[in-house]
């Protein structure tokens, strides 16, 4: 559930020009902003994907609800995957990178209180643990599916 006092459009706005929205926190450490932005940007330029970053001036009162403030915002802002971090934790979703990937690469991140080198971390944590199972599994398939008509082919040839 979205808290009342989150305004989801007005985040999702600002998120349109960079990447990042950090509330009051960009007022508070000039130049974070432009160093989140450039990390949101290098993400994308080293094939992570379209990353945005938000940061909740306050934590909602039900943890739970920084995941669905996460996923309405990467719907809305076209994200491939979103970090939200708040004063009390924060969440992640994504389109390209499965929970257990996500929950192992986010737990340093969390841990870090530099948002910056946090979500870095992060980053580059996820693309270590990503499989692709995906594409194993097809090529997998793939292999089995030859070998088993070659056996066929054979066997054919073989009762002629």
């Amino acid at each position: 559930m979205i808290p009342a006092d989150i305004d989801l459009t007005d985040i999702a706005d600002d998120l349109a020009g960079d990447g990042v929205s950090i509330g009051s926190l960009d007022g508070e450490y000039p130049g974070l902003a432009d160093a989140l932005s450039g990390v949101v940007e290098g993400a994308r330029e080293s094939g992570f994907g379209e990353l945005r970053f938000v940061f909740l001036d306050s934590a909602p009162a039900v943890a739970a609800d920084q995941r669905d403030i996460a996923q309405d915002l990467m719907d809305m802002s076209g994200a491939e995957t979103l970090i939200l971090r708040s004063p009390a934790g924060g969440a992640v979703v994504s389109d390209n990178h499965s929970r257990a990937a996500i929950e192992s690469a986010q737990v340093h991140m969390f841990a870090n209180p530099d948002l910056v080198a946090g979500t870095e971390m992060f980053i580059g944590d996820l693309d270590h643990v990503t499989v692709p199972w995906q594409g194993l599994n097809l090529g997998v398939g793939a292999t089995v599916l030859v070998a088993v008509l070659v056996t066929v082919a054979t066997l054919r040839r073989r009762t002629r």
